[in-house]
């Protein structure tokens, strides 16, 4: 799931590459503690949910993928 997000902050679409960037740094701050675990998965759950997401994504299934990576790394908190 990590390695999906990387490649996808690497070299998705814009709209993708942003969210998948944000979601290692929300399991990054976790894993550092700098925030709690229902924090993280109220943010990951956010960044999954974001109405900009609908709009901005212009492959579903790139965004499928992001969203399935978002709340899969949500719920293994």
């Amino acid at each position: 799931m990590q390695d999906q997000l990387r490649e996808l902050a690497r070299s998705g679409p814009p709209w993708a590459q942003q969210r998948a960037a944000q979601a290692l740094q929300f399991m990054d701050a976790l894993a550092r503690q700098d925030i709690t675990e229902s924090e993280y998965q109220e943010l990951m759950q956010d960044l999954a949910r974001s109405d900009s997401l609908n709009a901005e994504a212009d492959d579903l299934e790139v965004k499928n993928l992001l969203v399935s990576c978002i709340m899969i790394g949500a719920r293994l908190a």
